[in-house]
């Protein structure tokens, strides 16, 4: 899941995760089979949110810091937050049409498919 779109120092990273708006991670390592599966359904998912949840894709050898405080103990891991607390996870290989049922009992309403909350673009990620 090598993101281009931009990304999040520590500051701007718990600024996100602590906001009011949906975060979705996806803990992820470059040796996972199962990681190469889900991301493009990560991709097809951040485009289908856009501007209603954030999208962060966070490797746990980058950023073991990070998975140990989430409790991320093999990848992929999915984990919903908001306002600082994890509030779903996922694990493995997972149904598209499963996370999207996921995901809409947190995404915020696109009023006229308007964006609302987006701050990155699509897709992030986040290194040290």
């Amino acid at each position: 899941m090598p993101f281009k779109d931009g990304g999040y120092d520590d500051a701007e990273f718990w600024g996100q995760v602590k906001s009011d708006a949906p975060t979705f991670l996806a803990f992820w390592n470059h040796t996972c089979a199962p990681c190469k599966v889900m991301a493009p359904i990560f991709e097809r998912l951040a485009k289908r949110y856009r501007g209603r949840m954030e999208f962060i894709a966070i490797s746990v050898y980058d950023r073991e810091d990070i998975a140990k405080r989430f409790g991320v103990t093999s990848t992929p891991t999915f984990i919903l937050t908001r306002r600082g607390k994890a509030l779903r996870h996922a694990y493995g290989v997972i149904h598209e049409s499963k996370l999207a049922e996921l995901l809409d009992q947190y995404a915020p309403p696109s009023p006229g498919g308007a964006e609302v909350t987006g701050r990155r673009g699509l897709l992030s990620w986040f290194r040290r």
